[in-house]
């Protein structure tokens, strides 16, 4: 969940100059300065080799910052007084990179809810002394979903012998099986499909019951960037994280497959919503080169979490169980709301600059820098003029309403770019959480599977910051989409049999491993595409097709029926034509 879906970017006019939109469609350094989104994204990779190789040591016996950071042409007006990665963000950044550990658990755990478990027709009460094996063999077809159609209250077993067995039970036929017993393996801990009896002809309601979470977060990934412009990133990161928890806890007293459901349609929009919040939070604490690296890294607990989520479910087997320990110990971080900052490029975008002035003074003494005497007025005037349309316009100071985005991002100089961008992220999302919440139909160890790409993926997102500021991020994203594609169709290659399956795991498991770095990268790509006035409407955009994305990836994996293959074939597919739809976007620098 991750990484999928981050929205927002906007620089502010600091001339004081009124563009047109057509200038600003021609000249990104021609800013409307009534854009009303914050810049959290770092639009320019050209600067970020310089950067790295800057010196940002200060002079410990200055009370002020000794570097002029208004000169840093990655600066704008807030890391003019709070740096661009200093103490204070490195702590609040660390802070809220710890979202992404539970919304990645509700997510996640469903994997392990679901997983494969022997099941048979139920024995009746008075032939539960016959074993199991025995009552397999005699009375039911091979897959445990038919019984013979027989009267069983007719049948006695003692001393290992069937008594009153019908002679003409071979022409008795068979009827579905009215309950089902499940292996005892693991004790009287339960899965979701042992519950509810989600096997045989009701299998299919493991796939539904998924969509459910999927399709909230799906709602969650489209609304999620409007809710945090409007009420800001703060209180709507903390209202959906209090919902996540108590809604997740509930889960866990579910009575019935209705109520299961309907409550993971809340989980899921919540959980999306504290992701993609909580990303533009984080980055817009911060400025310059870091806003990448950040954004790149705030990624990597979800990696993590994949592998605390595989000893988690190990070492607990009981869904109702599991789901409690990965609800409510997550309470403690709502105990943060109070002292947790609000984002202050969106204070600054809404011209609350009591509330920023504040913020900007707790920064300043954490870093322990002095601040101008005058920095308020300098505040002041960088207020866009969108927030003082709301009260403080003067007349003839204002300019005409802005033409609608969605005219914008379908024009004919975007449009291309528009219909890429949907087909770029429909494809990346349907192979990276295709991956991620069925890596366990492939076989093997369910656990060790998801540990080992977990910590591969966490591995490869790290890598990809170097190689992406190394080789370009078009470059980068090509190879991170086609790769993976050419891994999934690899599979058809190995050879079929019983020894079959290390194989097609490790080609998997790789191809999850690079597709999750593209996962953390492409957000930064598509905000590139765009100009400023409309770049928060295009990730908007990607953000709806990742949406149909996570709605189809079940469906795709119901495929396997027909062949083993051949969801992964279609992911295959999917990757090669994202490469390709990177290849026809317009390279950036």
């Amino acid at each position: 969940m991750s990484g999928v879906l981050r929205r927002g970017s906007l620089n502010f006019d600091r001339h004081g100059s009124r563009g047109s939109l057509d200038g600003n469609l021609s000249d990104e350094t021609k800013q409307v300065p009534r854009t009303p989104e914050v810049s959290v994204i770092a639009l320019d990779f050209r600067r970020h080799s310089n950067d790295l190789k800057k010196d940002v040591r200060e002079n410990e016996n200055s009370d002020v910052s000794p570097r002029d950071l208004s000169q840093d042409i990655d600066s704008d007006v807030i890391s003019n007084f709070i740096g661009h990665y200093r103490k204070w963000s490195f702590l609040w950044t660390f802070i809220l990179c710890l979202f992404q550990v539970p919304t990645t658990f509700h997510l996640f755990m469903h994997v392990f809810y679901t997983t494969d478990k022997d099941f048979w027709c139920a024995r009746p009460p008075h032939l539960m002394n016959v074993s199991v094996f025995e009552w397999r063999n005699r009375s039911q077809t091979g897959n445990g979903c038919s019984l013979l159609n027989i009267d069983y209250n007719e049948v006695a077993f003692d001393n290992g012998q069937w008594l009153n067995w019908p002679e003409n039970s071979s022409n008795a036929g068979y009827v579905k099986c009215p309950e089902f017993e499940f292996s005892d393996v693991d004790g009287v801990a339960q899965t979701l499909v042992q519950e509810f009896g989600l096997v045989c002809d009701r299998q299919t309601m493991g796939s539904v019951v998924e969509m459910c979470f999927l399709a909230g977060a799906a709602v969650g990934a489209v609304l999620s960037g409007w809710i945090s412009d409007r009420f800001g990133r703060r209180h709507t990161l903390m209202i959906f994280a209090t919902i996540q928890t108590f809604v997740g806890g509930l889960l866990a007293f579910s009575r019935s497959l209705t109520m299961y459901m309907s409550l993971r349609v809340i989980d899921g929009f919540a959980c999306m919503t504290v992701t993609v919040v909580g990303f533009v939070l984080v980055v817009e604490l911060v400025s310059g080169k870091w806003r990448t690296i950040i954004g790149i890294l705030n990624i990597l607990p979800v990696a993590i979490s994949y592998v605390l989520a595989s000893g988690l479910a190990y070492l607990i087997r009981d869904w109702r169980t599991l789901q409690n320990v990965i609800s409510w110990p997550f309470l403690a971080l709502l105990c943060i709301w109070y002292w947790l900052p609000e984002s202050p490029r969106w204070l600054l975008a809404q011209g609350r600059i009591e509330e920023l002035v504040l913020l900007i003074r707790r920064a300043a003494r954490m870093n322990g820098t002095s601040l101008p005497d005058n920095f308020e007025k300098t505040l002041e005037a960088a207020v866009p003029v969108s927030a003082a349309e709301n009260g403080n316009c003067s007349e003839g100071d204002c300019t005409a309403a802005q033409p609608n985005p969605l005219f914008v991002v379908f024009n004919k100089q975007y449009l291309r770019t528009t219909l890429l961008t949907l087909l770029i992220w429909l494809n990346l999302i349907i192979i990276y959480f295709g991956l991620t919440l069925h890596l366990n139909n492939l076989g093997g160890h369910v656990y060790e599977n998801n540990a080992i790409a977990g910590s591969l993926e966490a591995v490869s997102i790290c890598i990809s910051i170097f190689v992406v500021l190394k080789f370009g991020i078009r470059r980068s994203l090509i190879a991170y989409m086609l790769i993976p594609g050419l891994c999934c169709l690899g599979t058809n290659l190995v050879p079929h049999g019983s020894d079959s399956s290390p194989g097609v795991i490790a080609l998997a498991i790789i191809a999850k491993c690079l597709i999750g770095a593209n996962n953390a990268i492409i957000p930064t790509y598509t905000a590139m595409q765009y100009p400023t006035v409309v770049r928060n409407f295009g990730l908007g955009m990607g953000n709806m097709a990742s949406g149909v994305g996570l709605i189809l990836v079940p469906y795709v994996w119901l495929l396997e029926r027909y062949d083993s293959l051949l969801p992964l074939n279609i992911m295959g597919v999917c990757g090669i034509i994202g490469a390709v739809a990177i290849l026809l976007m317009k390279d950036v620098n």
